[in-house]
């Protein structure tokens, strides 16, 4: 499954869009690397808070989207 994220920095209104790909059971990887394992620190930030528990990246369905308000960034995901 294909996750697209789009996230929006609170603070600035910078807007960050990206891919995860893989399903809730065997883990995300963006661009070929595991999502935890991202160098681009603002990413990596944005991916920390969809692993956290209870986060609907883990249940959503393709053709499903949510929002999840973080400190930093308002998030929201669309599984295609």
């Amino acid at each position: 499954m294909i996750v697209n994220v789009k996230a929006t920095n609170k603070n600035n209104g910078e807007v960050i869009s990206y891919k995860l790909e893989g399903d809730g059971d065997a883990g995300f990887l963006y661009d070929g690397t595991h999502m935890q394992e991202v160098t681009d620190n603002k990413i990596r930030e944005v991916n920390n808070n969809l692993i956290l528990l209870g986060s609907p990246l883990y249940t959503i369905k393709s053709g499903e989207s949510a929002e999840i308000e973080a400190m930093t960034f308002d998030i929201e995901i669309n599984a295609e």
